[in-house]
């Protein structure tokens, strides 16, 4: 039986599952969409919000058919990367890490915006965020820290922890010159679940970064990982006496 928006899953995407549980968690999202609430608090804040249109499931599982069909080299990551990982919350979009010319095999991916490296667009109905491996940090993620994710139906390849990782503290910086609180907060959260979950080696993966971000903005992403190891550390100590 199909799952349904009615029915209850856990927030998270673990080997072997049906893709039906990974655009479950699309439609998931899309309903709790506060643009879609009539007088809720971001209409009222912000004035009338075009209302984003529904992600068919179908349209969900077709995309990663298509991509498997055309042997399309990419990476899926993102709020459905991590939860290939952590059990965690729902996501609008599919994120995907790819080249130009990996992108070109999919015309049916129809582009929206684009950004330098980054392009929004859709398929059918399902939003998909782009990052162009024009990039040299996200050409090395998806070279160095690529995985499969086997789901029933197929294998997705999926960005490792590290991979995530080096994705998440790169966007940090810009985040915090935006002054977008509310994706610093859900990045800064998401490394630090992988931290303290999987405890991968932070050296290797700052020694990339040095050549892709400022040297300051470097040092403050150090001592963001710093403060939370030193935090983990203490629970682990409080935690034994």
């Amino acid at each position: 039986m199909a799952a349904t928006s009615k029915e209850k899953h856990p927030v998270t995407l673990p080997e072997g599952v049906s893709l039906q549980r990974l655009a479950q968690v699309l439609l998931d999202a899309w309903e709790a969409d506060p643009r879609r609430w009539i007088k809720g608090p971001q209409q009222l804040r912000e004035g009338p919000q075009p209302a984003p249109s529904a992600p068919l499931p179908h349209d969900a599982m077709d995309l990663f058919r298509l991509l498997a069909e055309r042997h399309v080299d990419y990476l899926l990551v993102g709020g459905l990367a991590m939860l290939t990982y952590v059990k965690g919350r729902n996501t609008k979009d599919v994120d995907l890490l790819m080249s130009v010319a990996a992108l070109e095999k999919l015309p049916e991916l129809k582009i929206e915006d684009q950004k330098d490296v980054f392009a929004r667009g859709k398929f059918k109905s399902v939003q998909v965020d782009l990052l162009l491996t024009i990039n040299p940090l996200f050409k090395v993620v998806s070279e160095k820290f690529a995985t499969k994710h086997s789901f029933e139906e197929l294998s997705v390849p999926t960005a490792t922890v590290e991979g995530i990782i080096l994705l998440k503290l790169f966007a940090l910086p810009s985040l915090s010159r935006q002054l977008d609180w509310e994706r610093i907060h859900v990045c800064e959260g998401d490394v630090k679940t992988l931290l303290a979950l999987y405890k991968p080696a932070m050296g290797p993966l700052f020694a990339l970064l040095e050549k892709h971000i400022l040297p300051t903005d470097l040092k403050e992403l150090k001592k963001i990982i710093s403060n939370e190891q030193q935090r983990m550390a203490r629970a682990k100590r409080k935690a034994r006496n």
